[in-house]
């Protein structure tokens, strides 16, 4: 699979990449999204998604599988809620890896015969010297010596595709993903490069046959790597793995076609997406002052702090937890004498009428959506009126939904709304762009 391959196509619920029965890609992308390219896209979704996994949502709730799927079909759990799937390894390769353990990797033993050398300060431009100042032999003159390699090379393979893909697909520092290893990692890399490569080496280059020969020169050097690597150990086989699956597009489901990256419903990261963009409006940036309280679960790692999210807690319990039902608002802001209940549903588009009944009798969705948020004004203002110092604040009702650009409507009915409803259209690329920027936070 190269970035040049892939069709870019709208999503309702799935998002990422998906195998065709025809052998080839689409990637399903959230409302507003349509019209980037292939690379634009894959780079922002995936910082996204790794952005909203920090976050540690709550798997029960979301019935989540977090990481590399075990399934040899490359398909996520079967749950009726946000799933990740990661058969392509992007999340454990450049995420997860712990520098550490790669490194550990490149340590190598070297044995010798029991005619040991004589006359070592004659080898000593050979030695390799520690910290404390202790030679190291890699290479001696010896008639029986036997070294232990290639398992070394995986690191420096991985850490050259690691560079390729912060830099010329993220389009990010490498001290965002590697952090103090970043030096570390960039001298491994260039080293693997100047023996196996050449500069021009990529899979992100504009030239999609340059890309297609770069990922076949990857793929042989992954192969003679295994082959020449006596040990395998637990750490060198999951990081073989991950490079196999990043090289060969993944693991194709058994059927011939489904989702093998991304996430499987898109609303918890849609959610999240709208808890920042809110509290990123707000003027106190630490305080957080126009944000009364809000429905915390999915909110980015490190916006808040935990005395804040105790106060939320709090007014939460305190205005909405009634007749054995504790709500949730997904946003109650207030603006001096202006109060705003806020609800956030991942929807192509609003219903131009309250969608009322299903066909069956059953209350639709949608309907119960409608409900709730004006349950939520309701009790809001009910709060205020009983509350002598509200006297006079207004409520108002908004429905946060996924657009082009931002822009707000108000819904007209007959009878009116009250509290008020408008829908509020927020710039999709904008705003996931924004929240993604949190990946080298």
């Amino acid at each position: 699979m190269l970035v040049h391959d892939v069709r870019v196509v709208h999503a309702e619920q799935g998002v990422g990449l998906f195998l065709r029965h025809d052998g080839g890609y689409d990637l399903r992308v959230p409302h507003g999204l349509e019209r980037l390219s292939a690379q634009e896209a894959l780079a922002l979704l995936f910082k996204a998604f790794v952005v909203f996994r920090r976050s540690l949502p709550n798997k029960k709730r979301l019935d989540a599988r977090d990481g590399v799927e075990q399934h040899s079909e490359g398909r996520s759990s079967q749950g009726h809620s946000a799933s990740f799937c990661d058969a392509l390894a992007l999340d454990e390769l450049f995420d997860r890896t712990d520098p550490r353990a790669v490194l550990s990797l490149c340590d190598r033993q070297v044995r010798f015969g029991q005619d040991v050398p004589r006359r070592f300060e004659r080898h000593l431009h050979h030695a390799l010297f520690d910290s404390q100042g202790v030679a190291h032999f890699d290479r001696v003159p010896n008639r029986r010596r036997s070294v232990l390699h290639g398992q070394a090379d995986i690191v420096g393979l991985y850490c050259a595709l690691a560079l390729d893909f912060y830099r010329n697909f993220l389009a990010i520092d490498p001290r965002c993903g590697w952090g103090a290893f970043a030096g570390e990692g960039e001298a491994l890399a260039n080293d693997f490069r100047h023996r196996y490569l050449t500069s021009q080496d990529s899979l992100y280059q504009a030239d999609a046959a340059a890309n297609e020969r770069s990922r076949e020169q990857f793929r042989h050097l992954l192969a003679l790597i295994d082959r020449a690597s006596p040990v395998r150990n637990a750490e060198y086989r999951n990081i073989h793995d991950a490079l196999h699956r990043y090289l060969h597009a993944g693991l194709a489901p058994q059927s011939g076609g489904g989702q093998v990256w991304g996430v499987r419903d898109f609303w918890a990261v849609w959610e999240s997406i709208c808890l920042h963009l809110a509290l990123a409006q707000d003027d106190d940036a630490e305080q957080l002052s126009s944000v009364w309280t809000c429905d915390d679960e999915h909110l980015p790692h490190g916006l808040s702090s935990g005395r804040l999210e105790a106060v939320w807690a709090q007014r939460r319990t305190r205005l909405f937890a009634r007749n054995e039902i504790a709500r949730r608002p997904d946003l109650v802001r207030r603006v001096n004498d202006r109060w705003t209940v806020a609800d956030f549903k991942y929807y192509a588009k609003p219903h131009a009428r309250r969608p009322k009944w299903e066909e069956d009798g059953v209350l639709a969705k949608d309907e119960r959506d409608f409900l709730n948020l004006e349950i939520y004004g309701l009790m809001l203002r009910s709060h205020l009126l009983s509350t002598s110092e509200y006297a006079g604040h207004d409520v108002s009702l908004e429905m946060w939904l996924p657009g082009l650009v931002d822009e707000v409507e108000p819904v007209r009915g007959a009878p009116t709304w009250d509290p008020p409803l408008s829908i509020r259209r927020v710039a999709m690329r904008a705003a996931l762009e924004s929240y993604a920027d949190l990946y080298g936070r």
